[in-house]
Formats: C-alpha cells, structure tokens, sequence
C-alpha cells in the first residue's frame, strides 16, 4: 500500500485524511517523497461521502485542501487531464 511505502520512505510526509481512495502514489516535493493525490478522485470521493453536488465538492476541495499548505512534506494534489 502507498501509505505504507511513504511511511517507509518519508516518516515526515503528511496524509490527507479521508482521501485514501484518490491516491495515485508518490510525488516529489522540492526533493522530499509526498504523497500525490489526484483531485478529480478527491472531488468524486467527496461528493460520494458527503452527498454533494459536482460544484458543491469542487469548492470546498479547492479551497480547504488543495490550498492547504502545511510546509514540505504537504501532499500533492494533480489535476487529471482532461479525455
């Protein structure tokens, strides 16, 4: 499992609860292994958790976790491109 593997990797790199089932692996940040998290995943699993709408999870996502940083070892929030 990925957050087994940081843990191992990077003891320091922090998790953003709730958001297991968006993991997409590990990121680098400024040379410290991360956690990389796709936002389209973080939105859909909000949305599912929490009953929202599309528009509903896309702001409270944007601006309570995406923005959120917390120093080096802040996970990476990745922008699926579009199909």
């Amino acid at each position: 499992m990925t957050i087994n593997r940081i843990i191992k990797i990077n003891p320091e790199a922090l998790i953003a609860n709730g958001y297991d089932r968006a993991i997409k692996g590990i990121g680098n940040r400024n040379g410290k292994p991360v956690l990389l998290y796709s936002s389209d995943k973080c939105i859909q699993q909000l949305m599912e958790d929490n009953d929202w709408t599309d528009e509903e999870a896309f702001e409270w996502f944007t601006y309570n976790t995406e923005s959120a940083y917390m120093g080096e070892n802040t996970p990476i929030f990745e922008w699926d491109p579009e199909e």
